[in-house]
């Protein structure tokens, strides 16, 4: 396992060969990542001028993890408060509300939140509310991962890059059309 000054290095290397072969960041409007280090660490050298949005889902687990076991429904109740308020400002007071209730039970949890508040509230910046939904967190992308895993392993490790291209292109599509949304995802269209 890499540490994260080795993954940012091997991260900073991915994401400088994408730029050599094109992909230099213009037009894309947003990055949304799960919060892992060396990924934090590394985007920023490359890709400086995209925002950057947190994933709601792993940080209100992370938040989780820090609180006892019978506040834990509660807190993420104040987290869903912030997470689904109609507007930025809205957000903001209850995110403050969250911190002016849990500060002093659970510290770490209030900390958790205050460090990377700006980053979850990226989305935010996108006026429809449908794509507010699916680019708060990394759960649409994550899915389409775990079918094409569904799809491949049976097949075994023999599977080809272009069999994995073609499988993962007809799961993308059909994730979406099942869900009802159109895909603004670049990663699930541009194979």
């Amino acid at each position: 396992m890499l540490g994260p000054r080795g993954e940012c290095l091997g991260l900073e290397t991915f994401f400088n060969d994408l730029y050599r072969r094109g992909l230099k960041g213009e037009g894309v409007e947003l990055i949304v990542t799960d919060g892992g280090a060396g990924l934090l660490a590394a985007l920023p050298l490359v890709y400086s001028q995209v925002p950057l949005q947190r994933c709601w889902a792993h940080k209100i687990r992370n938040i989780l993890d820090k609180v006892r076991k019978i506040d834990q429904s509660s807190v993420k109740d104040s987290l869903h408060r912030v997470m689904n308020a109609k507007h930025l400002v809205g957000a903001r007071h209850a995110a403050k509300r969250f911190v002016e209730q849990w500060n002093r039970l659970c510290p770490r949890a209030v900390r958790c939140l205050r460090e990377d508040l700006d980053e979850l509230l990226t989305f935010f910046s996108f006026r429809d509310p449908s794509w507010r939904k699916a680019i708060r967190t990394t759960n649409a992308i994550e899915r389409r991962f775990r079918e094409v895993r569904r799809r491949t392993r049976p097949m075994g490790c023999s599977q080809t890059e272009p069999a994995w291209r073609g499988s993962s292109m007809r799961c993308s599509p059909m994730k979406n059309k099942q869900q009802g949304i159109a895909t603004p995802f670049l990663v699930t269209q541009n194979f």
